[in-house]
């Protein structure tokens, strides 16, 4: 399965401050909770109580290495839309840059609302989860969900820490859920797990100029801005058969035109651990945001 992230007009990068601020630290005060919901898996929890309660939520819509992830709650009222916040999750990672978007979410107040987050991302923003080798179906990393000790955000000199603790059994359960998902859509994860290549898009380059080129015109002159997840199911033959796009942020006027122009979509299908072409997920994140 491929994981890209299509971005659109994207903010350009700045120098990344140090993590110098005394972080306001907000412990749990719920169990971890697991929403098995129709098209994406959501891993849910708070922190604080009373006026101080705060909201933390990973959530994905296929399998992989990296999660969206929302949190919300007073201590973010001061964060701001695609300023640059510095994200750590254990005490000796060096903190990585980001360009978050913040809305409402729900009775927690402001949200802090990233597209895809890995726990091993490094100071320069790059992830080594993407790097060519890796398996067809990634997965979050228990070792590294051993290793967490909470999420801390970081901007304009404030860093709020929620105290997840060690997050690798709630990670092993977001994992089976994506690969539930994946059975809902009647594709085979085992296969996909031991498989030797993921479906390779050929005419990958033409079409993402088309998708990144048509920021729906009525969103754009509104200023609408949102995430998106785009799900290709490739038959074994390298041919569409399915195309979705589910909205990760609110939007009144935001639709992406990508699934129009992924009709015209050629893959080398994905191989299982014989060679054999297998009917397989081409999944990834679109970014609508305005410069």
């Amino acid at each position: 399965m491929r994981r890209t992230s299509l971005v659109l007009a994207a903010v350009a990068a700045t120098a990344t401050p140090a993590f110098g601020a005394e972080p306001v630290v907000v412990q749990p005060s719920s169990s971890w909770n697991l929403d098995y919901a129709d098209e994406k898996c959501m891993l849910t929890r708070l922190f604080g109580e009373g006026k101080d309660v705060h909201f933390l939520a990973f959530q994905q819509y296929w399998p992989a290495d990296e999660a969206g992830v929302t949190v919300a709650g007073p201590g973010f009222d001061r964060f701001r839309s695609l300023a640059r916040t510095n994200v750590r999750f254990f005490d000796t990672q060096t903190p990585f840059p980001t360009t978050p978007f913040t809305g409402t979410i729900g009775d927690f107040g402001k949200g802090v609302i990233f597209s895809n987050l890995s726990l091993d991302r490094d100071a320069s923003g790059s992830d080594s989860s993407a790097e060519t080798g890796g398996p067809v179906l990634p997965q979050m990393d228990l070792a590294l969900g051993k290793q967490a000790q909470f999420v801390e955000l970081q901007q304009a000199g404030r860093a709020v820490r929620l105290a997840t603790g060690p997050m690798d059994a709630a990670f092993a359960a977001l994992n089976q859920c994506t690969l539930d998902l994946m059975r809902e859509w009647g594709l085979d994860p085992e296969r996909h797990l031991t498989a030797q290549s993921a479906p390779r898009w050929l005419n990958e380059d033409a079409l993402t100029r088309r998708i990144v080129a048509n920021y729906p015109r009525d969103a754009r002159l509104q200023g609408e801005q949102g995430i998106m997840r785009m799900r290709v199911i490739v038959a074994a033959d390298g041919t569409v058969e399915s195309c979705t796009i589910i909205s990760s942020t609110n939007t009144k006027r935001l639709e992406s035109p990508a699934c129009e122009v992924m009709q015209r979509a050629e893959f080398d299908p994905a191989r299982d651990a014989n060679g054999t072409p297998f009917r397989s997920l081409y999944a990834t994140s679109i970014t609508y945001r305005m410069r």
